[in-house]
């Protein structure tokens, strides 16, 4: 037998950009940025406080205030700018997942590479209602697509999609 490894022309490529990708909730912006304020807030203590001590020279917390302060302005541009770019696709053979501004990620997995998938809410989520689904392929901890800030319907709606694709895979193997 000959192995064979066929050239596709570029033209031939399916084109997954003609999904209709779906926005994750509105919300889940205003939890990032109550974790974002959170830490910056206890960083920008930190470095204020380095004016009451009398052996700590001064110039460094101005450093330091200077620094977090141009932190804080790309992480605010990343969640004002990135967060329109978070969505979601679900097609026949995979779902889709994009976000980011500065650093673009577009994700695209494979229903029948998903070997776990789970719905998970923590603390801060629950005040805001929100869920995360993780899709779990073989060899990865911490899951291969972690899709954030989706309502509970949209959640158990997209679990049960994936379920049910998972489960048509393995009977028909």
């Amino acid at each position: 037998m000959k192995f064979e490894n066929l050239e596709i022309p570029f033209s031939d490529l399916p084109d997954f950009k003609s999904v209709d990708l779906e926005p994750i909730q509105s919300r889940y912006k205003k939890l990032i940025w109550l974790n974002e304020a959170s830490i910056f807030i206890v960083l920008y203590a930190l470095s204020i406080s380095g004016f009451f001590f009398d052996k700590f020279p001064s110039w460094i917390s101005f450093v330091a205030i200077g620094i977090l302060s141009l932190f804080f302005l790309l992480r605010a541009t990343e969640i004002e700018k990135g967060f329109p770019l978070k969505k979601f696709g679900v097609r026949q053979y995979d779902m889709i997942y994009q976000s980011g501004f500065f650093y673009f990620t577009e994700t695209v997995v494979p229903y029948k590479r998903i070997q776990h998938v789970e719905i998970k809410q923590g603390p801060l989520s629950r005040l805001f209602s929100l869920y995360s689904l993780r899709l779990y392929t073989a060899g990865a901890s911490s899951g291969d697509l972690i899709i954030d800030g989706l309502d509970k319907y949209t959640a158990q709606k997209l679990k049960a999609k994936v379920l049910d694709k998972t489960t048509v895979e393995d009977d028909a193997n």
